[in-house]
């Protein structure tokens, strides 16, 4: 071989691979100090979302781990044999499984968040191509109990409605990152406690699923309100739905009536058009009203379910009738019954912590009519909303003072820390204690002897009023034969403990709100005031302890135990005994600290009642 042939050859090729690792390292330089390569950072992880729980701690939403099934095409060596298969397993047609399957890419769903079962039965069929991924299912362990407030997550775990909606980088943990014990970033999630006491939400609803089968009405909603602090108690609405299979309803029944929809409220805002007159027309109280049946205003009659007669101004209120009111607000300045509506939160949001609130319609006075000051003082050229209406006549109830409602009790991380908690947000004083008190013998002569007689509790003595308003047609541009019954008031009408907003929303019957709401008022008091604690007007001390067989005997729940000594709980034990037939046991001493069933819970006839002491 010709040796300087062959020395060539090699400087040449030494040439070409230095001129090539030359380039090479050069844009290896390049590409490392680019500005224009970006190396994605580690996501933090996701451990789900946190719980919702009410007030007592009960579990109301949660996140379960669950396996996803997705597919590799490249891999599927059979996809018609594959998608027969998984068709048979999974009930997904045939046809959309092969669709994807047919595909040209590396990953393609088949069916997120299988139940453990399907799972199984998916691996089993061992199909090369196919794999899980581990992924987090919203669950509703209560179903469609507060689902209206709850609202639901979508597929990817992000809130759609009510708190999941409105707290989601909250309930996610995208509002914080935290390193977590083996040195990962994790999103910090955190749990919220409502205000809603799980028991009531269910007496609520259960009561108005009664009345809305009895009436035939389109839509209900029921809001409890704690006075004193705001605390909303239970919100519930008619129709409802399961937040576990949201898509399978309809934007009607998801939707939350009590702070979305506002409606005229009828004759229930005379309240507040005696509370106008006791501010700046207190002499008002002290004349007489002839009512025969109708009143004219500016060329237009008003009218009156029946011809009254003469009536004192509590009367007026006690039979509800237009006429007395009318007249009685003729001295009124329309700024003045302007003023006292703002001040009761007329025309605003309350804020609370829902989505989606509303303010209703209060006009200004520049736009008010000649009639509107007659027309609004029986609740007319006037919308509320149901939780404006209960956090207003809360204020009746507190002896003058609006608080503002809340809804959340306290923002928690996992291991119970408290984060934020619940405090009253007062407005402040929006009519003297005195008038407040006057305002509240109105209400209760409505219950005792007036339009609202069918409210009346056998065991406590309620304060409200009733309001029946017609609906306007808005495509129509006139008012039709359709009503919106309601019932407003609280319990006992001496120191309440409760504030109560009824709306029967288009019954079939047409009845009043004195027919359909106030008995619906009078059952759920009856069953939560005993829960509550509060004695009854046939003199019962007002605690769970010393009023546990009402509580049974009433409502048939498990009264709350905890605290209790164990002569003092031997006593309750015995009196379920006599009356439901239950065996106890009590293991430990000192006081409770723990039961089973918890309180509110329903007694079960014969059953067994397990409590813990320390």
């Amino acid at each position: 071989m010709n040796k300087t042939l062959f020395r060539r050859r090699i400087y040449v090729t030494g040439l070409i691979f230095s001129v090539i690792m030359f380039f090479f390292t050069l844009r290896l330089f390049d590409l490392h100090f680019s500005d224009k390569i970006k190396l994605p950072e580690t996501r933090p992880l996701d451990t789900g979302r946190g719980i919702i729980t009410d007030r007592g701690g009960y579990i109301l939403a949660m996140s379960i781990e669950q396996e996803s099934l997705y597919a590799n095409p490249e891999e599927i060596d059979d996809p018609d044999s594959a998608a027969v298969q998984l068709s048979q397993v999974t009930g997904i047609p045939v046809s959309a499984i092969k669709e994807k399957l047919l595909k040209k890419t590396k990953f393609v769903w088949i069916r997120r968040k299988l139940d453990d079962s399907m799972a199984e039965s998916v691996r089993s069929l061992k199909l090369k191509g196919l794999h899980f991924l581990r992924e987090y299912r919203r669950v509703y362990p209560y179903r469609e109990l507060a689902a209206n407030v709850l609202g639901f997550v979508g597929m990817d775990n992000k809130g759609l409605e009510g708190m999941e909606y409105r707290y989601n980088n909250l309930l996610s943990g995208r509002d914080e990152v935290v390193t977590d014990d083996i040195s990962r970033k994790v999103y910090s999630k955190k749990n919220l406690r409502l205000t809603i006491d799980r028991y009531i939400q269910h007496v609520a609803e259960h009561e108005l699923d009664s009345a809305m089968k009895t009436h035939g009405a389109t839509q209900g909603a029921v809001i409890i309100m704690e006075v004193g602090t705001g605390r909303i108690l239970a919100v519930a609405k008619r129709p409802g739905y399961d937040p576990n299979w949201y898509f399978r309803y309809d934007g009607r029944r998801i939707s939350n009536f009590s702070i979305v929809d506002a409606f005229e409220p009828g004759s229930t805002l005379k309240l507040f058009s005696m509370a106008s007159l006791l501010e700046y027309r207190p002499d008002a109280l002290g004349r007489s009203y002839y009512c025969d049946g109708k009143v004219e205003v500016n060329g237009v009659v008003i009218k009156c379910l029946h011809k009254h007669g003469t009536l004192d101004i509590f009367g007026v209120i006690r039979e509800s009738c237009n006429s007395g009111v009318i007249q009685s607000v003729k001295s009124l300045e329309k700024d003045e019954m302007y003023s006292t509506l703002k001040k009761f939160g007329f025309g605003e949001i309350t804020g609370i912590e829902l989505p989606g609130e509303t303010g209703g319609i209060l006009r200004p006075v520049s736009k008010w009519s000649g009639l509107s000051k007659y027309s609004i003082s029986i609740g007319h050229e006037i919308s509320v909303t149901s939780v404006q209406m209960a956090a207003a006549v809360g204020a009746i109830a507190n002896g003058g003072v609006y608080v503002y409602p809340s809804i959340i009790e306290s923002v928690e991380r996992p291991d119970g820390t408290v984060i934020k908690g619940f405090y009253p947000r007062i407005k402040g004083r929006v009519m003297k204690y005195e008038h407040a008190r006057t305002v509240t013998q109105m209400m209760r002569d409505v219950v005792k002897s007036g339009t609202g007689r069918r409210g009346e509790s056998v065991y406590y003595e309620i304060a409200g009023k009733t309001g029946t308003s017609q609906k306007f047609i808005m495509a129509e541009g006139a008012y039709s034969d359709r009503n919106v019954s309601s019932f407003v008031g609280f319990a006992p009408w001496i120191n309440p403990r409760i504030c109560m907003v009824v709306v029967i929303d288009d019954p079939e019957d047409r009845v009043t709100g004195g027919a359909s709401a106030a008995p619906l008022f009078a059952r759920i008091t009856d069953r939560v005031l005993p829960y509550m604690g509060a004695g009854s007007r046939s003199g019962h001390a007002g605690t769970v302890k010393s009023t546990s067989r009402l509580v049974y005997r009433s409502s048939g729940v498990m009264p709350d135990l905890r605290g209790m000594t164990v002569g003092q709980v031997s006593i309750v034990l015995r009196a379920l005994e006599d009356t439901a037939g239950v065996k106890y046991y009590i293991k430990g001493s000192g006081r409770v600290y723990g039961q089973r069933p918890g309180p509110g819970s329903v007694v079960t006839k014969n059953g067994t009642i397990l409590v813990y002491m320390r």
